[in-house]
């Protein structure tokens, strides 16, 4: 049987998330979130303990870490960043990059949904700011019942 899904966007450390397709769709099995990470944003080095995470780069380019190894990220290539590895991304251009990002199984699409300010499709992105205290503290305490570990923060605008 065929379902429609309506993507919920949200703004997550400066990053523009939709969530296509949320785990409750699909059993848990998976989540399916387009990212656009801005020039000079990126999601800080974290690990993952519940879910892989693979992301395949449809515009742009990323400087990717993995586990102690980072590599340019081009536009048609794909990462793997397996569970309990630490990894993480960075926009060192001067253009949005962006992506779809899956990860197995589902869940992290609910930590999106709670740690990220909805958004419409009509609203623009809110000019890239680092997090605030309190809001890096929310941050910290939903990752941790989400089985991520931050090692460090989101990278901010150039």
């Amino acid at each position: 049987m065929f379902h429609n899904f309506l993507p919920r966007r949200f703004i997550f450390n400066g990053v523009d998330m939709r969530i296509l397709l949320s785990s409750k769709d699909n059993g848990g099995q998976f989540s399916l979130i387009q990212g656009i990470v801005p020039p000079g944003g990126g999601g800080g080095l974290h690990v993952h303990a519940l879910e892989d995470e693979t992301m395949h780069l449809l515009e742009g380019e990323l400087d990717v870490t993995i586990g102690g190894e980072t590599f340019a990220l081009r536009a048609g290539e794909t990462y793997f960043a397996p569970r309990n590895v630490p990894h993480g991304l960075h926009n060192r251009t001067d253009r949005p990059a962006r992506g779809l990002v899956v990860t197995t199984p589902g869940g992290f699409d609910r930590f999106i949904a709670q740690a990220g300010i909805p958004l419409s499709d009509t609203d623009s992105i809110p000019a890239g700011k680092p997090p605030t205290e309190a809001e890096m503290g929310h941050l910290l305490t939903l990752a941790t019942e989400f089985g991520i570990t931050i090692l460090e923060g989101p990278a901010g605008p150039n």
